[in-house]
C-alpha cells in the first residue's frame, strides 16, 4: 500500500515537489526516524554459484539446510552482518570494497569448509516475499565461484564422503544437473535461480 501512494506521488510532479520541500525542513533526526517507519526492512545475502562444466550434463553444489521445513535444499551462502555503530549517531566506519564477497567466502568456508575462488557477480534478485520465510525483503546476489581445490576434488570427495558439512546448519551436499532437480525440495527463490535464470546466463546450461 505504501509503496503505490509513493509512486501515485512520483508521478504528480506539482505534489511531487511540494513534498520535497516540506521534507527538507525537517530536523535530520526527525527525517531519518521517520524515513525508518516508511521504509521497508532487508536482508542482504551472498549465494555461491558453482558450476562445474567439465561434465556432461553441468553440474551445480546444492546444499540441504536443517533449519527449513519446506525448501531445504538450495545454494549455500548466508547473510551479510551490519557493520558496527548506531545508525542515529556519527560514526567512521565503512566497509570495505568486497564486502559482499568476503560475506560469501566466509559463509561457504564455515558451512562446508570448502575455499572459493574466482568470485564474479552473476545476478542481483530483490525479493519482497519468500513463501517459506515471510519476512524482512531480501536483497540476493548470486556470485558464479568455483572451489580453490577444483571440482574433481569435490565430487571425489563427494563419493568418498570425505566432503561433509561443518555446520548443523547443513545436512548434506549435492553436485545436482538441472535435469535433477525436480527431484529436490527447493527455496524457491534458487529454485526460479535455477531454472529461469541460470540457463539465461550460463551457456553451460543453456542446451538443458
Amino acid at each position: 500500500m505504501f509503496t503505490r501512494i509513493v509512486q501515485y506521488i512520483e508521478l504528480q510532479a506539482g505534489l511531487h515537489r511540494l513534498l520535497l520541500a516540506l521534507w527538507r525542513r525537517f530536523p535530520p533526526r526527525l527525517a531519518g526516524f521517520l524515513k525508518g517507519l516508511l521504509t521497508r526492512s532487508w536482508v542482504l545475502g551472498a549465494v555461491a554459484v558453482m558450476v562445474d562444466d567439465t561434465v556432461t550434463p553441468a553440474r551445480i553444489l546444492l546444499v540441504e539446510h536443517s533449519y527449513r521445513r519446506r525448501g531445504a535444499w538450495g545454494l549455500p551462502g548466508g547473510s551479510m552482518d551490519s557493520i558496527p555503530g548506531d545508525p542515529t549517531m556519527a560514526h567512521s566506519e565503512v566497509s570495505p570494497d568486497d564486502v559482499l564477497e568476503a560475506t560469501l567466502s566466509r559463509e561457504v568456508h564455515e558451512e562446508l569448509g570448502i575455499e572459493v575462488v574466482d568470485v564474479q557477480l552473476l545476478r542481483v534478485d530483490a525479493v519482497p516475499y519468500v513463501e517459506e520465510e515471510p519476512g524482512p525483503y531480501r536483497l540476493t546476489f548470486y556470485f558464479l565461484c568455483r572451489p580453490a581445490a577444483g571440482f574433481a576434488a569435490i565430487h571425489e570427495e563427494l563419493a568418498s564422503g570425505k566432503l561433509t558439512a561443518c555446520s548443523p546448519e547443513i545436512t548434506r551436499i549435492h553436485m545436482v544437473s538441472l535435469d535433477e532437480l525436480d527431484g529436490y525440495d527447493l527455496f524457491s527463490t534458487d529454485a526460479r535461480f535455477l531454472q529461469q535464470d541460470l540457463p539465461r546466463l550460463l551457456p553451460a546450461f543453456r542446451s538443458m
